[in-house]
């Protein structure tokens, strides 16, 4: 009996120990697709094809695509204008460039053209800075193409694909005293533009703006901006990331805010960082990219979090995070790394996921906030808030 029941635990633990390996080895973890040094900016088209920009300033820079999952690529005609990213509607894929540039395709990033909003800012910036202006926001809203000019500039718009442009008020984009030699105020320089809950948000270095279409202006919302730079909307919640260094486990990691308008906190990960430089919503899923070599998902909220470590190109810094029905698309920037390109995950990887994700409360207490979940989580930062046009102090 002894040897059969020590040769039925042998097979047993040979069992366990194969299934084990296996298990092991079939988690592949991230997998370079595409080397492309100074990788800047990714997108995944409607269509499956994957794009990606780099970054230079010779004018080498350019447009790159492929249309079979990232097996063969091509530089596209798309002169190089550093672009930062990209967005699409029904018609275009749009990329926003340097120079004022927007570059658009209608054949899903085949080929390009290239358009400038550059007469629209050119008063406001000044001839000899328009070279060097950029776009790092843009979005599509009420069937209008808007950008964030980032020199000055303000945030323009097209009704008709990019060919021609309107300013929108660039008075209340401005803030504090004028500057004596130009005898101007500073106008808020945008990072982020984002159509959510059927309004449009600006959100600058500073300060938070929701623009008006009746008057063409933007209200300020809220001054605690401080780079929200990157954001996703996340079961039906707008998620933002601060993209600056910001250590400290006090500090709210993602902010959010809900439809009524009311801002909160999702819970951290063990992490002191705070320097979001990518994120990405697909419905159940979270992503974000940490300026300290660390992605993180989260499928309930952010009650828990888990790490997407294995093979991780660790020496990148992460620009955007895209997803299809099979995988998650990382792409990295380094400046003298054969790490910089685009990356990607399989999905089956995300271990951990919990079903039942809520959505965001809060209760009359300003202080206080909850998760998606419905745990009451951080509270936001001290200091002034500016919401609905009220002072708010929080001690």
């Amino acid at each position: 009996m002894k040897r059969n029941f020590y040769s039925v635990t042998r097979v047993l633990l040979f069992v366990l120990c194969l299934f084990s390996a296996t298990a092991l080895n079939a988690q592949k973890g991230w997998e370079q697709v595409h080397e492309l040094p100074f990788t800047n900016a990714m997108h995944l088209s409607s269509e499956g094809n994957l794009l990606l920009a780099d970054l230079t300033y010779d004018e080498t820079s350019g447009i790159y695509l492929s249309t079979d999952g990232g097996e063969n690529w091509t530089k596209t005609n798309a002169a190089g204008y550093s672009y930062n990213l990209f967005v699409e509607n029904d018609e275009y894929i749009f990329a926003a460039g340097m120079g004022c540039k927007v570059a658009r395709s209608d054949d899903g990033g085949k080929t390009w053209e290239v358009l400038s909003y550059a007469r629209n800012v050119v008063d406001l910036i000044g001839e000899e800075n328009i070279e060097w202006s950029n776009a790092y926001a843009m979005a599509l809203h009420d069937g209008k193409l808007f950008v964030g000019d980032f020199c000055g500039g303000g945030v323009i718009y097209s009704e008709d694909n990019g060919e021609t442009w309107v300013n929108t008020d660039i008075a209340s984009l401005s803030y504090g005293e004028a500057d004596p030699k130009l005898g101007k105020q500073p106008v808020e320089n945008i990072y982020n533009l984002v159509s959510y809950n059927g309004e449009l948000y600006a959100f600058g270095v500073y300060f938070v703006f929701r623009y008006d279409a009746a008057t063409n202006a933007w209200e300020t919302i809220a001054s605690n901006s401080n780079f929200m730079a990157v954001s996703a909307i996340y079961q039906g919640t707008l998620c933002l990331g601060r993209s600056v260094i910001n250590d400290s486990y006090d500090a709210d990691f993602v902010v959010t805010l809900n439809k009524d308008g009311e801002w909160g906190a999702l819970a951290r990960p063990e992490t002191y960082d705070n320097n979001i430089r990518a994120m990405h919503a697909d419905g159940k899923h979270l992503f974000v990219g940490m300026q300290y070599n660390k992605l993180y998902h989260t499928s309930n909220g952010g009650e828990t979090w888990q790490e997407l470590s294995k093979n991780y190109p660790s020496g990148s810094v992460p620009m955007f995070i895209r997803t299809d029905d099979k995988y998650v698309y990382l792409a990295c920037y380094h400046s003298w790394s054969n790490e910089s390109g685009l990356w990607r995950l399989e999905k089956s990887e995300l271990e951990g996921e919990v079903e039942g994700i809520g959505n965001i409360n809060t209760d009359n207490k300003a202080t206080t906030t909850y998760d998606l979940s419905g745990r009451r989580v951080l509270q936001p930062s001290k200091g002034l808030y500016i919401v609905n046009g009220k002072k708010t102090y929080l001690k």
